[in-house]
């Protein structure tokens, strides 16, 4: 039990500081600010972009590498076991991501909403203009938050692979891959499924296409427990 709340407090403390502090405090709402300020004293005009979501997009990813580098070995050396240490991990990362982007979602709500009482006509970007007319808190959250798990579980099963083979047999299994998928397509074994995918209707499909984006990054994360539950501390070297 000891171990389990040491592991718990270990992650939670490091994930509060990468999100709540790094990206939030430092970041994400001083920009929030200063686009308000700006607004207010300037005005923006109906060219201008503003965003505050880049940051988050990105941070989810280099928390699941970064957060992991360092926080397994101390895990491990403090009486935690791989499995517990992988299961809070995920637990933890994955609580953090949802609040993330609940919050920055709600600085998005907030922008918007000043802006209409300022009379201000500014685009404020999120990658829910690309998928719905109008805008939805709800549905943009959803199409948020799907993103960035996709980009939470891909980044870490792409470290886990490398962090098991090394780097030359990782690039080894990547080009092989890439070699069989060019066979396949060039063959024309891959003909029927691209027709296939070529024939759907696409703009009706978009919620559901970006629902499938974010379950296979969650498959993804899934994926990597066989794969790291029984690694080294250190990772295999960059020749192996």
């Amino acid at each position: 039990m000891n171990s389990l709340y040491g592991t718990v407090r270990l992650v939670s403390e490091d994930s509060l500081w990468f999100f709540g502090k790094l990206l939030f405090l430092y970041i994400t709402i001083p920009i929030t600010l200063v686009w308000l300020l700006i607004g207010y004293l300037f005005g923006l005009g109906d060219e201008t972009v503003v965003s505050i979501t880049g940051p988050a997009y990105f941070f989810a990813p280099i928390f699941a590498i970064a957060g992991f580098k360092s926080l397994y070995p101390i895990a491990i050396g403090l009486g935690s076991t791989r499995t517990q240490f992988l299961k809070v991990f995920y637990s933890v990362g994955l609580v953090s991501v949802v609040l993330s982007i609940l919050f920055v979602n709600g600085l998005h709500g907030l922008l918007k909403a000043v802006f209409q009482q300022w009379d201000i006509d500014s685009n404020i970007f999120q990658l829910g203009l690309f998928l719905v007319n109008d805008y939805h808190f709800l549905t943009y959250l959803w199409i948020d938050l799907m993103f960035v798990l996709f980009l939470l579980g891909i980044s870490f099963l792409l470290y886990s692979i490398k962090f098991r083979l090394g780097t030359r047999k990782s690039l080894f299994a990547l080009m092989l891959l890439s070699l069989v998928t060019m066979f396949l397509y060039y063959g024309g074994y891959l003909t029927t499924s691209m027709d296939w995918f070529m024939e759907l209707d696409l703009a009706a499909l978009k919620m559901k296409l970006i629902s499938l984006i974010g379950l296979s990054g969650i498959i993804a994360l899934l994926v990597t427990y066989p794969i790291m539950r029984n690694a080294s501390l250190k990772p295999k070297a960059r020749k192996e």
